[in-house]
């Protein structure tokens, strides 16, 4: 294989960017809110940067017929060998992170790999179950089912590393997901050409484009908001508080968008980076603050 198609594999393993691969943002914050214990983490990390590429290289050998119709350049579009490849690198990258599993977690960390990487999986494949039944991604209904249930049983995986389940890890789950959910109503946007010759149902597909900022900005204020119940309840720290802070300049920002019918011109774009940033200092604070919270 040229090296050229090794970078580009490599840099393909890290697309879509989240907040679990290539930046762990959601292991510092189990970090942060379990037992503050760096071997563990290292093993949330190792876990993650094994799983992860996993997921996004098999997504991408799957999506070749999407992107080509969409335009969208794709490393595994130019050839079988290259698609057969990383359908290979997937598995055995997925394999990795099993076995990390079963060295080093427990059966509950088992059980919650096998829905991880079930859902994962099916969300992309049409190489093999997918050539008799339809991917998961190609249905926005079962698309926002597969998000929910792999964001909340990777992120309760990842804190058996730490310790066993309880409260606040379920509570944990529930803050990232509507956090994240935020980035999923609005991916599919840009995909919405390629989706559609392809004949999917998906978000951008099914939804107009404001209908999905307005989702977007709901589930960010579910955000904000299970931070709020769950200091009350004593789940975080009282300085996870300060992670609410951007919530009021991103109230403020979304009034100005819903005056313009939640639509993305030049005169509301400002507005939408400024929710972005708002994201990234509110998730920064929560992660710190989580360190504060006793062990």
């Amino acid at each position: 294989m040229k090296f050229k198609y090794f970078i580009e594999i490599l840099k393909f393993s890290a697309k879509p960017l989240t907040i679990i691969f290539p930046i762990p943002i959601l292991q510092l914050a189990v970090f942060s809110y379990s037992k503050h214990n760096l071997n563990s983490l290292f093993l949330a990390l190792i876990f993650s940067f094994t799983f992860y590429p996993a997921v996004n290289i098999w997504n991408h050998v799957n999506d070749v017929k999407e992107d080509i119709l969409g335009g969208k350049y794709n490393i595994f579009a130019e050839g079988v060998g290259l698609r057969i490849f990383g359908a290979i690198l997937a598995i055995l990258l997925y394999f990795v992170s099993f076995l990390v599993v079963v060295k080093y977690g427990n059966a509950i960390s088992l059980i919650l790999f096998i829905i991880c990487f079930l859902t994962t999986w099916a969300y992309s494949d049409r190489i093999i179950f997918g050539r008799c039944l339809t991917r998961l991604k190609d249905h926005y209904v079962t698309e926002l089912i597969s998000f929910v249930v792999s964001y909340v049983s990777f992120t309760l995986l990842l804190w058996t590393f730490f310790e066993d389940l309880n409260a606040r890890a379920i509570a944990l789950s529930l803050t990232i997901l509507f956090f994240v959910l935020f980035g999923i109503f609005i991916k599919d946007i840009k995909d919405i050409s390629g989706d559609e010759k392809a004949g999917l149902k998906t978000l951008g597909v099914v939804f107009t484009p404001n209908i999905l900022i307005k989702l977007a900005y709901i589930s960010l204020f579910l955000y904000y908001l299970t931070i709020l119940i769950f200091t009350l309840l004593g789940f975080y720290n009282i300085l996870t508080i300060l992670s609410t802070l951007p919530f009021v300049p991103t109230f403020i920002y979304a009034k100005s968008l819903k005056s313009k019918n939640w639509i993305i011109t030049i005169e509301t774009l400002p507005y939408f980076k400024r929710t972005l940033l708002m994201n990234i200092i509110s998730i920064f604070l929560f992660v710190v603050t989580g360190l504060l919270s006793p062990t």
